[in-house]
């Protein structure tokens, strides 16, 4: 499983978050940090132009609610340059998210459960 904004993915061993692109399958992409938890703070963002969008059918509707996260398909491309998908887990706020816009609209940072 993978998440975004505080990803839930086993990326770099070395790193907590990376920054990737992840696309929705309908041309849209966002960069987007992947993380260990859903609670990391990623670094800041690099500047870097988005890939030409792959388009493609996702492969199952997946339920969209993850406890206090949203989750969807998005498509990751890897080391070789294919373009494979994988479910993202995120948090969202539309009271406090700024960009309504797809893949992975509303983005906030994920509150760490109270223990």
């Amino acid at each position: 499983m993978l998440a975004a904004s505080a990803m839930l993915a086993a990326g770099n061993a070395s790193a907590i978050c990376h920054w990737e692109w992840l696309c929705n399958g309908e041309g849209g992409c966002r960069q987007m940090p992947v993380c260990d938890t859903l609670y990391e703070t990623p670094p800041p963002k690099p500047e870097a132009a988005p890939p030409t969008a792959p388009t493609g059918l996702r492969p199952q509707k997946i339920p969209n609610s993850m406890g206090q996260a949203d989750c969807e398909f998005v498509q990751r491309q890897d080391e070789t340059g294919q373009w494979h998908w994988d479910q993202a887990c995120y948090c969202s706020d539309i009271t406090k998210g700024r960009d309504g816009s797809t893949p992975m609209s509303n983005i906030v940072r994920c509150d760490a459960p109270v223990k």
